[in-house]
């Protein structure tokens, strides 16, 4: 349980003090572990932060992976793929701190390769479930890939937008928002 208690220390103490200005000591006392016991886990801070950024994303992937293995239509599938993405930067505000605001402040580039790995396997997935909207005949003849990447790129900024403008819309606001943005241009026929 202590490296649980380590990542979620170490997500508040990034998301408080961002990367570079966090330290091993200060998330070893957040978490109230020893020093060795941080270290036990994980071996420096960029392999600390990697984890918790893999780790949330591969939480939204799974997520989304198993909507897409029941048996929902598109229409479905696409509402949930927003419903979760929200989930996850809702849920846990301060992971959505550290993936808005921290991933692109000179994070080790070999940390960055990774995360961007993962995030580009997350857009493949994404576009391989718009492809076979497409050979259904459900969606317009589109660029699946960049429709993917244009997906997760308005999920993100408008949860980044949601977290820093509570008081704009509610959260089904939103979530209605973003299903009649991404389905109208998806969608031959809206939905």
């Amino acid at each position: 349980m202590s490296k649980d208690k380590i990542i979620a220390a170490a997500i508040h103490v990034f998301s408080e003090h961002g990367y570079h200005r966090a330290s091993m000591d200060e998330i070893a006392l957040s978490a109230q572990v020893a020093k060795g016991t941080l270290y036990y886990h994980f071996p420096g801070k960029a392999q600390l932060f990697k984890t918790i950024v893999m780790d949330g994303f591969q939480e939204i992937s799974d997520r989304i992976r198993s909507v897409m293995e029941s048996d929902l239509t598109l229409e479905e599938q696409i509402q949930r793929i927003i419903t979760h993405n929200l989930d996850l930067f809702l849920e846990s505000r301060g992971f959505a701190h550290i993936v808005f605001n921290e991933l692109s402040n000179g994070i080790e580039q070999d940390v960055l390769e990774e995360l961007k790995g993962l995030k580009e396997g997350y857009i493949d997935f994404l576009a391989g479930v718009l492809e076979e909207g497409c050979k259904d005949g459900v969606l317009r003849s589109i660029n699946c890939r960049l429709a993917a990447a244009g997906i997760v790129g308005l999920l993100d900024s408008s949860c980044n937008y949601y977290i820093s403008h509570p008081d704009a819309l509610n959260r089904d606001d939103l979530e209605q928002f973003l299903y009649t943005i991404i389905t109208t241009g998806l969608f031959k026929i809206n939905v």
